[in-house]
């Protein structure tokens, strides 16, 4: 079997996924990318971050799946099944040991390990089924690929360290195939895969298609807006093209999240004495697919409607005097059965998150005079909004670049990185 077998997950804090290769080792790589959501009527690079376990804590669904069955449960039941979601940030500065409890959405608590290590026998099972299921004849198993984790490069070891004991309980790698493992560091992946691209390759605001350079000396910033973190690294390309990290990654916890729980916190300022609240318990599924419209509807910069449902429209009826009641509201209009939230207030739920990342940045660029460009990675690199404040703050002084698809360039580098170390 050609050594070039490669199976690359990327376990996020709001989205995970994976990509594989199983081209020989002559041929040139081609890092496939598994779909999801077909069910759901997406189509994603990545499913949700979120697992469910039974009462005895055996593992149920990962993903859409894990969510739709989770919120679909009544009350009763919904309380004795165990349901994590966003737990990755749980790693983040925490001191890590194998006994670190975690808690579910129902306040019950599990280990840590266990949620990380069910999630990753998840995606390291449904890879292998994906990839047998695309080769006739061949059955492929865990030994047949060299395996590549994604972290981010602000964690410290001890996390990286919990990442590989995870792997080892979910089956990836056994005693005695360790090396079969590697952890590549997010921004890295990203930068590998970015260094391949052709020019067009790019999403460019300033319309001079260009390449990434790749002279020897260059240095440049990775910034890596996952959902959890922001993840910001200094390259310097070296003689041949490898890479150098210039000073220790550096980055806050202001991820697309951020401004997911701002667009919240916001819809139970409209419906105010707790509407909002009594909407969500009764109807989470319905909320569900309003955060979902709301993700997808981050990547533009237009307005936003929400389309009443019978059960929202309901509980709107409730409330008094409707148009003047949303004409208070700043940002918001009512028009018979949808709400209308304005592309300025979907703006302002961005600035705390927008304002931490300059701010991190402008640190970094203080300290680093020569930078040549800042390079965009990450799901929420996916923003409009995002991409056009940080040209807005920086592009007089530096080149900004953004792969056309800024959340596969991880996976598709870190597939190329477990090929080529």
């Amino acid at each position: 079997m050609g050594d070039s077998y490669v199976i690359a997950l990327d376990f996020g804090t709001a989205y995970s996924g994976y990509a594989f290769n199983i081209t020989t080792s002559e041929q040139e790589s081609d890092p496939r990318i598994k779909s999801w959501g077909a069910d759901h009527g997406l189509d994603t690079p990545k499913t949700s971050t979120c697992i469910l376990f039974d009462q005895n804590e055996e593992f149920l669904k990962f993903g859409y799946e894990a969510k739709t069955t989770y919120i679909k449960m009544r009350g009763e039941e919904a309380k004795k099944h165990y349901f994590f979601e966003g737990f990755k940030m749980a790693l983040y500065g925490k001191d890590l040991n194998k006994n670190l409890k975690i808690k579910a959405a129902n306040d019950k608590e599990m280990t840590a390990l266990k949620v990380f290590s069910e999630s990753l026998r998840f995606l390291n099972d449904d890879a292998l089924k994906t990839i047998n299921a695309n080769t006739a004849g061949t059955k492929f198993t865990p030994a047949n690929f060299t395996w590549v984790l994604t972290v981010p490069a602000i964690w410290d070891e001890s996390a990286k360290q919990f990442m590989r004991e995870a792997a080892t309980q979910a089956g990836i790698v056994t005693e005695g195939t360790e090396d079969k493992l590697m952890i590549a560091l997010e921004p890295e992946a990203a930068s590998v895969w970015c260094k391949k691209l052709p020019s067009d390759g790019f999403i460019s605001q300033n319309h001079n298609s260009n390449s990434l350079d790749q002279t020897p000396g260059t240095q440049y910033i990775i910034v890596d807006c996952g959902g959890g973190t922001i993840d910001i690294t200094v390259h310097e390309v070296l003689e041949g093209g490898a890479l150098k990290e210039l000073h220790k990654a550096s980055g806050n916890n202001m991820g697309g999240q951020t401004v997911e729980r701002k667009f919240k916190e916001f819809l139970k300022d409209i419906f105010c004495d707790g509407f909002w609240d009594e909407y969500e318990e009764n109807y989470p599924s319905e909320v569900q697919k309003i955060m979902y419209d709301f993700i997808s509807v981050k990547q533009v910069d237009e307005d936003f409607e929400i389309q009443c449902t019978d059960n929202l429209g309901q509980i709107i009826e409730k409330m008094e005097d409707l148009e003047t009641y949303f004409e208070s509201v700043q940002g918001v209009s009512w028009d018979e059965g949808t709400i209308i939230i304005s592309k300025e207030k979907l703006r302002s739920l961005y600035d705390e998150s927008l304002q931490g990342i300059t701010k991190s940045l402008k640190e970094i660029l203080k300290e680093n005079r020569n930078i040549g460009y800042i390079l965009i990675v990450g799901g929420f690199a996916e923003s409009k909004i995002l991409r056009q404040h940080i040209n807005e703050q920086l592009s007089e002084e530096f080149k900004i670049l953004c792969p056309v698809r800024p959340q596969e360039a991880i996976l598709k580098g870190a597939v190329e990185f477990g090929k080529n170390p």
